[in-house]
């Protein structure tokens, strides 16, 4: 049986995970189209940079599951959580000073802190929700990594007149060449990760396993 409290604590595992999604993928789609307003267009060069972090994110998925599993521990989930910190912000921090922009740093400590929140407040069957999270990601970034290099992506407001100035000793690569590729693709990402956090991660899920788990059990 699910009680108020539970649902609150689903809620709120599901909201410090959708909200740092549902608010990146709207300042990319107003990067996109207003490129020059955002930090005088260094938002442009950073959307690379932002999704060799999201690579980096979901590769600590599976680590952060296991954090999850931890459910009776809050101070060995704190000692697991800051050690993954640690090695993770190393290598973002590494990215940030290739790209000239701190603002990933703070990408960065946002989504980590939303994920560290829900595996805490998840606890029971933690392991298993952030399982599907971490495949969900997984499948997200590849099927939309191939739309983006194959199919047409308008370039809005990233018109060759702004790469000129923001961005002009850019690299060879597709996501380099034309950035609008990269934007487009977090954009529509980091939008359906929220989306999924509310919808299908959302405490209507949960308790609708519940349920078949105790009328397996009665039987």
């Amino acid at each position: 049986m699910t009680t108020p409290l539970t649902k609150t604590r689903q809620w709120l595992a599901v909201l410090a995970s959708a909200i740092p999604y549902l608010y990146l993928s709207w300042v990319l789609l107003d990067v996109w189209r207003f490129p020059m307003q955002w930090d005088n267009g260094r938002w442009v060069p950073f959307a690379v940079g932002l999704l060799v972090l999201e690579f980096i994110l979901l590769h600590s998925g599976v680590f952060i599951a296991t954090l999850a599993a931890e459910s009776r521990d809050t101070k060995k989930q704190i000692k697991i959580f800051l050690g993954l910190l640690l090695f993770y912000g190393l290598m973002t921090y590494g990215i940030a000073r290739s790209t000239g922009s701190n603002e990933l740093m703070l990408i960065f400590a946002s989504v980590m802190l939303g994920r560290f929140i829900s595996s805490v407040l998840l606890r029971e069957g933690g392991r298993d929700e952030y399982m599907k999270r971490a495949a969900l990601g997984i499948v997200l970034y590849l099927l939309l990594t191939a739309a983006s290099i194959f199919l047409p992506v308008p370039e809005l407001g990233i018109t060759s007149s702004v790469l000129a100035e923001v961005y002009p000793d850019r690299g060879g690569g597709i996501w380099e060449r034309e950035p609008e590729r990269a934007i487009a693709m977090a954009c529509i990402y980091f939008c359906l990760l929220g989306l999924a956090e509310l919808f299908v991660f959302g405490p209507a899920e949960n308790k609708g396993t519940a349920q078949n788990r105790t009328y397996d059990q009665a039987q």
